[in-house]
């Protein structure tokens, strides 16, 4: 008997579809293999339908899903997470079902809820705000990047999670099958910035699968600094060279036992090895010495005022360049949890993600393969070599967002490639031109109350017992000479730079953010200098640059700049403008350790040691002594610390001191610093860390304070081991 195959046909009622103002379709669709397949969709009015398929029952899927969607909805993704989300009239219905009913699956065959409950819900969106930034390869701060196309794309991705070091907390992400779709874009502005309305239903679908996994998000969420530091792991250092001389990291096992910790391969170039060492569960590293260690060894830079669009380092992402994993298992024991040999090739070219694990197992490695698994992530594009085609500079970005619908927004940061042109962002918006010439240096205004001899003299002010004097504050990195020139007469101009006598007009190249037409404009000198006024001045971003000048590729000293105005014809426009003194110093201070001795505890006499492996042999349960003596010079002094590094307790840090300069010609010291290093402490490794800073700043990040603040910028650092062995 030849079984039929006519078509099938869905006859269901859905209440409220008639008396619904709102538009709307009837879609049937399958989802197999993580692919979409939209088999009818119909415009619907009437509440009782009747849907053909246009496909005989032989020719189904083996399920099938029915939703009542709004007609406005056109993505695939956003009507599957309308049904994930447990919001829209929908049914699941099998094949057999259809064979059983000859073709017809009527009303009687299937519940499907009513329309109305519904209807509120979908138009609910969730504004997700955040930024677009580039960071800087020399310095490490954030350039924002304008004008840049963000889209926001419903993702749907298989992973295998590799968990490889029994004990340790490092684990790897495997996405691969990544199915993606459109479902909103917009556009950065001058300063990076981006908001977008995506669909709450979208997102609640996010949220309920995670949910059905408890603690999932804690093994899939990007680990920030502060995270990582306190699991007693070292972030990447590569991306934060500032942190290589954070305590040595520690973390807690669980069964208190001794583990060598292996080294997590990186990729070369540049090479860092996160360590690991055990440390007992009791420790106070976990609660009240978490930020005090991080603020001891890190110092102000984390914790100085920071601008509403600047991140502290302590929240950025510990490891936001790829870290190589160890090779997965071989294929027999991957098909082991793949339904699919097909997807041994795509596992094998997936882009690993590096996670860490709050909680961990010690026993055996472990191997998980998670399907379907729904996520938005995003796309960013830029026009970057004028072209007028758009060339990505970001992509991806798997569960970098945790979308917690606790929080009014989403403050999300997506970190550009290296092929993004980015512009920095002043603080302030745009001002009419009251007077013509130079009148800022990045964000400070070139004022006598807060530049005096081209120095800043309320940045990084002496601090002698009394009141804090003026400062004597250089300027480093990058400097924005923000000018006024006469936008009704002059057509070009240059600025001078005179130097140990020579004077020399500047002739750098960089771009600035057009405001109109969304684009970049390159802004490139002639061969004798010469630049053209950008008119209107409110379009071309950021406002009012006269040079970009990158004062580390220029000699440290006194330098004295000049604005010059001239006409088309190249002639000068007079009155001469006046002169600012800018002194720049891009220099790292001189640390270095002179000398270092101990004795017990009591005993007056002092034990010289060699600095190269000098070695401690006490006498065991009894308490040292160490003297070390250091030098620390620079050009511009602002500070200096030192420390004891080891074994106490498990609080690492034995001792500390520092000192602040107290005048603004306090810039070489030789000190002595003696440190106790108690019985209670283990036999082991201990180290001193010196460290040097400049008072040099780059005139940014001071308006909220008016100038008064202490930032640091540029850093030295000197590390001197030491081993203590009871005799």
């Amino acid at each position: 008997m030849t079984e039929k195959n006519s078509n099938a046909r869905i006859k269901p009622i859905v209440d409220g579809i008639k008396r619904s103002k709102e538009k709307l379709k009837a879609v049937v669709y399958s989802d197999e293999g993580g692919e979409i397949k939209i088999l009818c969709e119909k415009t619907v009015d009437q509440d009782e339908l009747d849907l053909d398929l246009k496909m005989g029952i032989k020719d189904l899927p083996e399920t099938v899903k029915l939703a009542v969607v709004p007609d406005k909805i056109k993505s695939k993704s956003l009507i599957r997470r309308l049904v994930q989300s447990d919001k829209a009239p929908s049914a699941t219905i099998k094949r057999d079902v259809f064979k059983a009913r000859d073709g017809i699956v009527a009303k009687e065959d299937f519940v499907i809820k009513g329309i109305d409950d519904f209807l509120p819900f979908w138009k609910l969106t969730r504004n997700v705000c955040g930024r677009v930034v580039k960071r800087d390869p020399i310095f490490g701060n954030d350039c924002p990047v304008p004008g840049a196309t963000v889209h926001i794309l419903d993702v749907d991705v298989h992973f295998m999670w590799w968990y490889p070091y029994p004990g340790l907390p490092w684990c790897w992400l495997f996405p691969f099958w990544i199915r993606r779709e459109e479902i909103a874009t917009t556009t950065t502005d001058e300063c990076g910035r981006f908001c977008v309305d995506i669909p709450l239903f979208d997102i609640d679908a996010i949220l309920r699968w995670r949910l059905r996994i408890r603690c999932l998000w804690d093994l899939l969420k990007p680990p920030r600094v502060i995270d990582a530091i306190d699991l007693g792991v070292k972030p990447d250092l590569r991306a934060y060279p500032r942190l290589k001389h954070l305590p040595e990291m520690k973390y807690r096992s669980r069964s208190g036992s001794e583990v060598q910790t292996p080294v997590i391969p990186l990729p070369p170039p540049g090479s860092a090895n996160l360590y690991s060492s055990t440390l007992p569960s009791t420790s106070r590293f976990y609660t009240e010495a978490k930020f005090e260690i991080a603020r001891r060894a890190i110092s102000e830079e984390l914790f100085e005022p920071l601008a509403r669009d600047k991140q502290s380092v302590m929240e950025k992402a510990a490891f936001p360049l790829p870290i190589s994993p160890p090779a997965l298992p071989d294929d027999e024991k991957l098909l082991k949890l793949l339904p699919d040999k097909r997807m041994i090739a795509n596992l094998r070219k997936a882009k690993p993600i590096l996670r860490l694990m709050p909680c961990w197992a010690e026993i055996v490695p472990e191997l998980r393969l998670f399907l379907d698994v729904p996520d938005i992530v995003f796309k960013v594009e830029q026009d970057t070599n004028g072209d007028g085609n758009l060339e990505t500079i970001y992509d991806q970005g798997l569960f970098d967002v945790n979308w917690n619908l606790q929080d009014p927004t989403t403050n999300v940061v997506i970190d550009a490639w290296g092929n993004a042109i980015c512009v920095p962002c002043g603080a302030a918006g745009y001002q009419p031109c009251t007077t013509t010439g130079i009148v800022g240096i990045n964000d400070m205004p070139v004022d006598i109350a807060y530049l005096k001899d081209g120095y800043a003299v309320r940045v990084n002010r002496p601090m002698p017992n009394g009141a804090r004097p003026e400062a004597e504050t250089p300027f480093s990195g990058v400097l924005r000479l923000v000018g006024c020139p006469d936008y009704s007469q002059a057509a070009f101009y240059r600025v001078f730079y005179s130097f140990m006598g020579s004077v020399k007009a500047f002739k750098e190249s960089w771009y600035q953010y057009r405001i109109s037409s969304r684009t970049f404009h390159e802004v490139m000198p002639d061969s004798d200098g010469f630049y053209p006024i950008l008119t209107p001045a409110n379009d071309y971003y950021p406002y009012h640059t006269l040079i970009n000048w990158p004062t580390y590729q220029y000699s440290n000293g006194e330098y004295k700049v000049r604005l010059e105005l001239y006409d088309a014809g190249h002639n000068p426009i007079l009155p001469e403008l006046p002169e600012v003194d800018v002194v720049v110093d891009n220099s790292r201070p001189l640390v270095k350790f002179l000398n270092l001795r101990w004795r017990q505890a009591g005993i007056a006499a002092w034990n010289d040691l060699d600095l190269d492996c000098p070695i401690i042999s006490r006498i065991p349960n009894s308490s040292i002594d160490m003297e070390v003596t250091y030098n620390v010079a620079a050009d511009h002094l602002r500070d200096l610390s030192i420390s004891l590094v080891g074994c106490k307790d498990g609080s690492t840090i034995i001792g500390s001191s520092s000192y602040w300069h107290k005048a603004v010609n306090d810039n070489n010291k030789v000190l002595t610093w003696t440190v106790n290093v108690p019985s209670t402490a283990a036999q082991g490794a201990y180290h001193f860390y010196l460290e040097g800073r400049s008072r040099a700043f780059n005139a940014y990040g001071g308006l909220a304070v008016d100038w008064e603040f202490d930032p640091l910028h540029i850093y030295e650092g000197e590390t001197l081991n030491v081993a203590i062995i009871d005799s």
